[in-house]
């Protein structure tokens, strides 16, 4: 975390190699143990994007009881990111999932399509299909390791999403035409964790890369009528009231004008809801440290507060 403190910049293209590079050896050094969690690859849909790696807890870990689920969505700015990194990179969300397994919590990692080749709101159909996928399939995802013992009948889902990963996550509950009040998967999902979200578009301070929005969308139009602030503001009282519990997360050192808007839909939230809603800062971070950080001992905190909370809730 020292060279996390010790960059002035916090716009994202100036951290990347410089945050992911401070990590690399850290983890390095806990590889064994990273890698001696067990995980299993499965297809969830027809093309190479449709696979989820799925992360197991210990018989210890998980207590022997009912398993909660977690699904990480990572971001990549709608166009970039995986579930699996070549190496030197190959530990990268690799050691999120060990980390929450090792937790006691089932972690799945899924792939989605990227721009160009997905038009919104495909992403968040892909994290539908890979939760609904799962939600079919817990017999053979237990069966793939018999020594974890798990216990995966009426499963408690929680859906935690990074940048372009919270916004998808936030506008798939915001869909009801993506994901439907009487879906399985909204039955099952006890709680959404948005994390460093794009939320709010202006074209004037973009988050994303120019073009971005408009290959997602097909135009500025559309973007600016179907960001998730957009849709919170205009969901009806039945989608406010199915939503599960919302724990939005930003870190200490992200891009003020992300932080803005994060704080923009934890306001809204609250508004449309009645209740407040439960809101923090990875303390420390910037907006690429906080996964890079699992596993190596550093910068944990705000991972162990979201695996209380997730505990709290099953």
């Amino acid at each position: 975390m020292e060279v996390v403190a010790s960059l002035k910049d916090t716009e994202i293209p100036l951290i990347i190699q410089p945050t992911v590079g401070a990590f690399i050896p850290i983890l390095e050094s806990h590889r064994a143990e990273i890698e001696g969690i067990p995980r299993k690859t499965f297809r969830y849909g027809d093309t190479e994007r449709h696979n989820l790696d799925v992360y197991y807890p210990s018989a210890e870990a998980s207590s022997g009881g009912s398993v909660p689920i977690l699904f990480f969505i990572y971001g990549g700015g709608f166009d970039s990111g995986t579930r699996q990194f070549p190496p030197p990179l190959d530990l990268g969300y690799t050691n999120v999932g060990a980390f929450f397994a090792k937790r006691g919590f089932l972690t799945v990692i899924p792939d989605y399509r990227l721009v160009p080749d997905v038009k919104f709101p495909g992403q968040a159909e892909d994290v539908r299909d890979a939760i609904a996928w799962f939600l079919a399939n817990t017999a053979p995802v237990a069966a793939a390791v018999p020594s974890a013992a798990l216990a995966l009948s009426n499963p408690s889902i929680f859906l935690m999403g990074h940048s372009a990963g919270a916004h998808i996550i936030t506008s798939l509950f915001f869909l009801p035409s993506v994901l439907p009040l009487a879906s399985p998967v909204r039955a099952a999902t006890r709680g959404l964790i948005p994390q460093g979200g794009v939320f709010r578009f202006d074209w004037e301070k973009l988050i994303t890369r120019p073009g971005v929005l408009e290959d997602l969308y097909g135009s500025k139009e559309t973007a600016l009528e179907l960001m998730p602030i957009a849709l919170v503001e205009k969901a009806d009282e039945a989608l406010i009231a199915s939503l599960p519990d919302v724990f939005v997360l930003v870190s200490e050192r992200d891009p003020e004008r992300l932080k803005d808007q994060t704080g923009e839909l934890v306001k809204t939230l609250s508004t449309r809801s009645g209740k407040s809603v439960k809101y923090d800062a990875m303390k420390g971070h910037n907006h690429i440290s906080p996964h890079w950080a699992l596993f190596s001992g550093e910068g944990e905190e705000w991972a162990v507060q979201v695996a209380e909370w997730m505990k709290s809730k099953v």
